[in-house]
């Protein structure tokens, strides 16, 4: 199966990831995916339908989310986003149980493998720890270490 042209590849994924977090559409992804699609993420693989929760779950938490492509670049098979996301915990989210209230911002990189004109696989790379952080999940390092945590002077 021949890969589509990089421009053509490159328009495909920004304007499917703009429909998907900034108009709010986590089903806009199954235009261009695959049967058998896979994200790989450090929080665990997910199949489409784990990837649209995933993605749901991120935007019924943060309403006032905003997603900003920052570099897009291709070759071959594969395409790589740089990006971030923003926006203010205001409900149950991704990654919390109960509305912090805080606002975060965060990056993150993902790469898609297409195969033909859809895409199969994606690798992401995203700042969980840094994310949770901002909500207040995990504590920050000048909070551990005036606490006397680890890092803190003996």
């Amino acid at each position: 199966m021949d890969t589509i042209p990089t421009a053509e590849m490159k328009a495909k994924v920004r304007k499917i990831e703009e429909k998907v977090w900034n108009g709010r559409d986590p089903a806009a992804f199954d235009e261009i995916a695959t049967d058998d699609f896979v994200m790989r993420d450090p929080m665990g693989d997910r199949d489409l339908d784990g990837a649209r929760e995933m993605i749901q779950a991120v935007l019924d938490g943060t309403p006032d989310l905003e997603f900003a492509i920052e570099d897009m670049f291709a070759a071959g098979d594969r395409i790589a986003v740089r990006y971030t996301l923003e926006g203010t915990n205001e409900a149950p989210s991704f990654l919390t149980k109960e509305p912090t209230g805080n606002h975060w911002r965060s990056s993150g990189i993902t790469i898609y493998r297409f195969e033909g004109d859809k895409v199969a696989e994606q690798w992401d790379a995203f700042d969980y720890f840094g994310t949770m952080q901002q909500l207040g999940l995990i504590p920050a390092e000048a909070e551990t270490e005036a606490e006397g945590g680890a890092g803190a002077p003996a």
